[in-house]
This record gives structure tokens, C-alpha cells and sequence, in this order.
């Protein structure tokens, strides 16, 4: 008998220790192209079918909540994504405030052009909750809360896994930003609640973040500070690295990995951060050079990488696309048929992205409005 505690303590470790292998060996499962034969996209913008978000909802009375009619603020509601590089697959999470109290995750995947919903909402928050829930039932780190996500989240390609960190949380009562981390694997469809260490950055209302594909670690500003993030099996750890320098609320951020360069933009600010310790991961606060009236007129407009041509590419739904010449900061601007615009109010933030192995850009704009694809012209 007096050893129970210590065999019941071992059966936990390994347990866990087992759990953590399983999830992180499912993420790996998911790295590489889909199955699916890829569509073949013409020049210009073109809408995919049967991608209209509000068309793929939960329905009404799912444990006593009125899913379908609220869903759409899991866009309008400062709603982000990202997208996994090695599958061409831009996942969704969104909502909270007390504009939508589902948890749930939907996969756009542009290679296939098909959305769908890959989970079902957990039971929602209780609104009046003091403080607002991090998570749901059965409260075990597999159901985080649903919150607004602004560009707080990033596809960790190395290891499988989305991350997610802080947010709006789903609840009428005030209070802080979460700062918690949840990792959602696409193969097992499940979260788990991370065990971060190190300088685990606070929680804020507009964190901006994106994944490096040079080094693996996620890059976040908390609106304070600058920080990495490297995930581990038991648990990430973050890491400040530059404690000078604010952002406002309505930006979204994009990272080249050859040049070693993170922008952020939007609201009237445009600030590039140099990511290398050498530099002591200078920031700058670039001027508005070029065609750049648009950083001034909207909030967090979709900005992306490609990795094709070099340059950053950035859409804020006023009839162009912007792409920037990091050589001299200077911004031009394209008309393209046929644009999807305008942007949702309070931004595209990472529905926008860059997709290599098609050559265009995906976007989901808005809730009520199918995806869109973008071929560039050739010239």
C-alpha cells in the first residue's frame, strides 16, 4: 500500500508522456500534399464554389445556442487564420466576445478549393462567468473558449500543429486577454492545451504573429513586446527578444525567411523587425513610400510572403493588390479584375495567404461571400 502514490504518480507520467507522442505523431501524419487532385486556377481572381462559411455552420440549438445565426463574427468579430505551407490548407478559428461563443475549426483547403467545418462546438461559456472561461468542458485541455484571434495564430509546418495564443474571450463581462497557448492538430482534429515556459508573453487584445519556415519558431508582438516561440513536446518556450516598441490595435504581420524580415501593418503603422539576435532584432518604423495610402486607410490588411518572387504582398479589398519592394520600402499597387472586395470592417488579418505549390493567393474575406483565388497575370 505504500507504494500506490508512486505507481499511481508513474502510470500519470507515462500516460501523459504517451498522449503527447500520439498527438505529436498524428500532426506528422497530416505534413504533405492532399491526396486530392489539385485544382487547375486561371489567371485573375475567381470565387470557389460552396466556400461560403455561413453555408457550413453548426446549426441552431446545438446545445441550446443559436450557432448558424451567430457565426459569421467568427469573421467579422476580428476573426484570423493561417495557413498550413506544406498542404495548402488555411485553417479558421474565431469568435468570442459575446459575438459568437463557438469553438469551432474550418479548413479551407485551396489545393481541393473545398471548405469544411473539422469540428463540432463544445458547450458554450456561460456569459456571466467571472472571469471569462480559457476553456470548456470537460475542462481537461482539449476545448479552448472561442475568442477573437486577430493575427494571434500560426502554422507550425516542422511540427503539424496550429498555434494559438490569447484573444478576446467568449463572454459578456469585461476583463484581460487570455494568455494562454493551445496547440490543434488537423489529423487527430483535436486541441491541446500547451505547457509553455519561459517569458510567456501577457495576454492582449491585437497580438500579431507569424511562422518562420527558416528556424521553426513562431514569432509574436504581444503590442509590447517582441517574442519567439519554440514549440516542444512537453510544453513550448518563449523567448522576449525586444522590449521596445508598441502597435496598436488593427494590424497583421508576415515574415520573410530569406531576408530575415517580420512586417507589420495597418492603422497608419508600418514597422519592420529585423530577426536576428546580431541585430538585437532591431525595429524600424518605416516611412509610407510608394503606393502606401492603403496602410493609412485600413485596418490590419491581409499580408502575406511569397516565396516565389521575393517580396510581400499585401490586400486591404480596395480594388488592388500591393506588393513591396524591400530594397527601397516602397509599395505598388495592382488593379486586378474582378476583386472580391471590400475588406470586412475590422480586417483580413491571416485569411490572406500565399500558396506556392499553386502560385496564387487564397482569401476569405467575407462570412456571407465565398473564398476567392488569385493568378497573377504573367506579366
Amino acid at each position: 500500500m505504500k507504494f500506490s502514490g508512486y505507481v499511481s504518480t508513474c502510470c500519470s507520467l507515462v500516460l501523459l508522456g504517451l498522449l503527447f507522442s500520439i498527438f505529436q505523431s498524428v500532426a506528422n501524419n497530416d505534413a504533405g500534399w492532399s491526396n486530392t487532385t489539385a485544382r487547375s486556377y486561371q489567371q485573375g481572381w475567381q470565387a470557389l464554389p460552396d466556400t461560403t462559411l455561413t453555408d457550413h455552420c453548426p446549426p441552431n440549438g446545438l446545445h441550446g445556442y443559436n450557432f448558424s445565426d451567430y457565426c459569421h463574427n467568427l469573421v467579422f468579430a476580428w476573426g484570423g487564420a493561417d495557413l498550413d505551407e506544406s498542404t495548402g490548407r488555411l485553417y479558421l478559428w474565431g469568435g468570442g466576445h459575446n459575438d459568437y461563443y463557438g469553438n469551432e475549426v474550418y479548413q479551407l483547403d485551396a489545393m481541393s478549393g473545398r471548405l469544411q467545418r473539422l469540428t463540432e462546438p463544445a458547450q458554450p461559456a456561460d456569459p456571466a462567468t467571472r472571469p471569462r472561461l480559457t476553456e470548456l468542458q470537460p475542462f481537461d485541455g482539449s476545448q479552448p473558449n472561442s475568442r477573437h484571434t486577430y493575427d494571434g495564430m500560426a502554422f507550425i509546418s516542422q511540427s503539424g500543429l496550429l498555434w494559438a495564443f490569447s484573444g478576446a474571450l467568449a463572454g459578456n463581462t469585461s476583463g484581460p486577454a487570455a494568455n494562454d497557448t493551445w496547440l490543434f492538430s488537423p489529423s487527430s482534429n483535436r486541441w491541446l492545451k500547451d505547457k509553455s515556459t519561459g517569458d510567456i508573453p501577457a495576454g492582449a487584445f491585437g497580438v500579431v504573429a507569424a511562422y518562420d519556415s527558416q528556424t521553426g519558431l513562431v514569432y509574436i508582438h504581444n503590442r509590447s513586446a517582441l517574442f519567439s516561440y519554440e514549440y516542444q513536446q512537453t510544453g513550448g518556450v518563449y523567448k522576449k527578444l525586444n522590449g521596445a516598441g508598441g502597435l496598436g490595435l488593427g494590424v497583421n504581420a508576415a515574415i520573410d525567411p530569406v531576408n530575415r524580415k517580420m512586417l507589420i501593418i495597418g492603422n497608419k503603422t508600418q514597422i519592420l523587425y529585423d530577426l536576428t539576435a546580431e541585430s538585437g532584432y532591431q525595429r524600424s518604423r518605416l516611412p509610407l513610400k510608394g503606393d502606401a495610402e492603403f496602410i493609412q486607410q485600413f485596418p490590419a490588411p491581409g499580408l502575406t510572403y511569397n516565396s516565389k518572387d521575393g517580396h510581400f504582398y499585401a490586400w486591404p479589398g480596395d480594388g488592388k493588390l500591393y506588393k513591396f519592394d524591400l530594397a527601397n520600402l516602397s509599395w505598388q499597387g495592382m488593379v486586378i479584375e474582378g476583386d472580391p472586395g471590400p475588406q470586412v470592417r475590422h480586417g483580413t488579418f491571416g485569411r490572406f495567404a500565399y500558396i506556392k505549390a499553386l502560385d496564387g493567393f487564397v482569401l476569405l474575406n467575407n462570412p456571407r461571400q465565398p473564398a476567392y483565388f488569385l493568378k497573377l497575370p504573367a506579366n
